[in-house]
């Protein structure tokens, strides 16, 4: 005959009994445990024959019953910008695993730098009874996450900031590094170094601009600094001229803003004959498998993905649990590798 354990039937009720004690006192126990604290309140021999009953028993507590009382599910939102690309692909991985080991699921949705389906994004996910929320800011207005701050979700923002809104950041010093990716490039002997950039309001854009300006204008390169800001759905049109143009006015190098940009600009070059790093330099934001098609010389940022997810799910779940030595303001700013594909110029 099946046995309980077998079924997967084991109720509070039959643990209770088994362990001599009330059903109120396992489910505080249980809840306990699986909050990670073990703070009981109770004898702790007690609470370890309790546990002990549950795991011989093969108990699964009913998470969907304890998610409707208590309105929590256990799952964090992550809402990304661009999903395909494979930067924000491989964080939301790492995300994914870490949120695991925390005892969390994650759902994920993407905006395509729109911060009304930023904003769509939130109340959906707020629907489905997130915990926590990683938003990586599609805009600079605050209306974009309002529905999240409204219903308190925690909340930690990745790779940008919204100017104005408190909450608690993970993000690049992006300032820094572009002025590292840019001083690379003078060191490769480039001197007229132009830029493309986004022309969004994004907050770690704006701090590319800013660390490339910064770079060119203490190496007494003042006179080349152009930054060329195209819309972000008609970027690759945009590009082509960029780059015919740029030849023509003698143009050596450019630093991306992202790598998206950068891809787009290659195959500009390459379409129109030109080489790379022959005719031009190229330095850009994180790594992209077309780099390796395209098998040229370039300069990239390497983003600490596994830092950037473990710091992430450490403040969310914080914030979550209430956690007495978490600040609510926490704000973690890290710095980058700066890879030199080939053997360069």
């Amino acid at each position: 005959m099946m046995g309980r354990s077998q079924e997967n039937n084991v109720t509070v009720k039959d643990i209770a009994r088994e362990a001599g004690v009330s059903p109120a006192l396992v489910s505080f126990v249980m809840r306990n445990a699986s909050s990670g604290k073990r703070n009981y309140r109770v004898n702790p021999d007690t609470a370890s024959r309790v546990l002990d009953v549950a795991k011989r028993l093969n108990y699964h507590p009913n998470t969907s019953a304890r998610a409707l009382k208590s309105g929590k599910y256990n799952t964090i939102g992550m809402i990304l910008s661009d999903i395909a690309n494979p930067f924000f692909a491989e964080i939301a991985r790492m995300i994914e695993d870490e949120a695991y080991k925390n005892g969390y699921s994650v759902l994920f949705g993407s905006t395509d730098e729109d911060s009304k389906k930023l904003e769509q994004l939130a109340h959906v996910f707020i629907d489905k009874g997130i915990d926590g929320c990683i938003v990586v800011p599609s805009g600079s207005s605050a209306q974009c996450v309002k529905p999240l701050l409204d219903k308190r979700i925690p909340l930690v923002f990745f790779d940008r900031a919204i100017d104005g809104i408190d909450a608690p950041s993970v993000l690049l010093n992006n300032v820094m590094v572009s002025h590292s990716l840019t001083q690379k490039l003078i060191e490769k002997g480039y001197r007229f170094i132009e830029m493309v950039s986004y022309s969004m309001d994004l907050s770690n854009i704006r701090g590319r601009e800013d660390g490339y300006k910064e770079c060119m204008r203490e190496a007494g390169l003042d006179c080349f600094v152009n930054i060329h800001r195209v819309e972000h759905h008609e970027s690759s049109s945009t590009i082509d001229g960029i780059m015919a143009d740029a030849r023509k006015r003698g143009v050596e190098a450019f630093v991306f803003a992202t790598n998206a940009l950068a891809v787009q600009g290659m195959s500009a070059i390459f379409r129109s004959g030109f080489n790379i790093p022959q005719d031009f330099g190229i330095a850009t934001f994180d790594k992209n498998d077309a780099f390796d098609i395209y098998a040229t010389d370039l300069l990239y940022v390497r983003q600490p993905l596994e830092s950037f997810a473990k710091e992430l799910i450490r403040i969310l779940v914080g914030e979550i649990r209430g956690d007495q030595e978490f600040d609510a303001a926490e704000h973690i700013v890290l710095g980058a590798e700066i890879v030199n594909k080939g053997a360069g110029r």
